[in-house]
């Protein structure tokens, strides 16, 4: 049966508010999505049907501050991996893959790292790596320095910048290259709707990503056994490629897929294959 239930959530045992949705088919295959910064649990209508093609069920998650999502003071990358586990056993899952894209991809290996036995495989898109700063452009890199030096004062850069989901998709756009600014017109309406549940509870997750982000790891991520794909775009500014030849370095069982001329948002183009991958 094909499902899409949007807007649920669970309660933790610390009493916040776990945001999720569901598309593809109810009993297929389990695939987690951890979403970029920004973004959020709602999907685009394409990616939705492609997971039905798939044999997927598939499970995006907003993490906290995102969506329906409470925010959590002082998260980590593994105390997310800790919402996914409670998550995962409220549905009745008990292996699943994991997508991860850009913003959200150390998480899919917080997840590996704690949860060795439950997790099958694992696609990291665009991947994000905290203190690889290697092909960062000076703006993007400044954001992240602002993170570590004075999250306050990135609060009210984001504030400005996200007032609502169309100017803060004006934001994302005004600072891509000319690949991405393509993508990002051609499905302008499918990220509005994306942002409007990103900013269901303001700035706060996508602060709490770049304070992340911007930081370490936190755990080695030489002990993640897991079966990676690593998916990287030549032109991507936003998570330029040394990031994803870092974790090819570190990863013991990782693939590797190069994309020439291709940048950041190569997640959906992409995104058929990926899910072969992972399912």
């Amino acid at each position: 049966m094909i499902q899409e239930t949007k807007n649920k959530y669970i309660q933790l045992v610390d009493g916040r508010k776990l945001g999720y949705a569901e598309y593809g088919i109810t009993s297929g295959k389990p695939v987690l999505f951890f979403h970029g910064t920004p973004g959020s649990s709602r999907l685009h209508p394409d990616l939705a049907k492609i997971a039905a093609q798939n044999d997927v069920r598939l499970i995006a998650v907003d993490r906290p501050g995102y969506g329906l999502s409470d925010s959590q003071a002082k998260r980590t990358f593994l105390s997310f991996a800790d919402d996914i586990n409670a998550l995962t056993h409220f549905l009745g899952v008990k292996k699943f893959s994991i997508i991860g894209f850009s913003g959200g991809s150390p998480y899919p290996l917080a997840c590996a790292y704690k949860l060795p036995a439950r997790v099958n495989k694992i696609a990291l898109v665009a991947s994000i790596v905290p203190g690889v700063t290697d092909g960062l452009p000076p703006m993007v890199y400044g954001l992240y320095a602002l993170a570590q030096t004075n999250p306050d004062e990135l609060r009210i850069t984001f504030a400005a910048a996200a007032p609502s989901a169309s100017i803060l998709l004006n934001v994302v756009s005004s600072t891509a290259n000319n690949w991405d600014k393509k993508l990002l017109l051609e499905r302008a309406a499918e990220f509005e709707l994306e942002y409007e549940h990103t900013l269901k509870n303001g700035i706060e997750g996508i602060v709490s990503d770049f304070i992340l982000n911007s930081g370490i790891l936190g755990f080695p991520i030489n002990e993640c056994n897991t079966e990676v794909h690593l998916y990287s775009g030549s032109l991507d500014q936003n998570t330029p490629p040394a990031m994803t030849h870092y974790l090819a370095t570190q990863l013991p069982n990782s693939h590797v897929h190069a994309f020439q001329d291709e940048g950041h948002f190569i997640l959906y183009p992409h995104w058929d294959d990926i899910l072969k991958q992972v399912k």
